[in-house]
């Protein structure tokens, strides 16, 4: 199963990842459904529950945190950034998408806490 976090009107991808409105969950067997994020004020376990709930193994985003990406790959979730200049999900092509790994996450994941310097 795809995910792709979305704003309220379920079509423009969102900026971010855990404060997103609303999330998109594509499967390619079952279609697509539609999910208002109710956990994006929560910092609790339940938030990364939720995906596991809907067998989430990928999920396609413009932007997040590091720790994120790290609790993401526990999981098992393959993160890939989706382009700037895409703005609906419906004109994802995989192709265009850049994978995160260990090697590239610290650079691409810029949201978050992790690269503060402490005062």
């Amino acid at each position: 199963m795809i995910l792709i976090p979305v704003e309220l009107d379920e079509k423009t991808i969102a900026r971010g990842f855990r404060k997103a409105p609303m999330f998109v969950f594509i499967d390619p067997e079952t279609g697509i459904v539609a999910q208002e994020n109710h956990f994006k004020t929560d910092k609790s376990a339940l938030f990364f529950e939720n995906f596991q709930k809907y067998d989430v193994d990928t999920l396609y985003v413009k932007g997040l945190g590091y720790k994120t990406y790290l609790k993401l790959k526990d999981l098992g979730i393959k993160v890939s950034l989706i382009p700037e200049d895409i703005a609906f999900y419906t004109y994802i092509d995989p192709i265009e998408l850049i994978l995160l790994t260990d090697d590239n996450a610290k650079m691409y994941c810029t949201m978050g806490h992790h690269n503060r310097e402490v005062k």
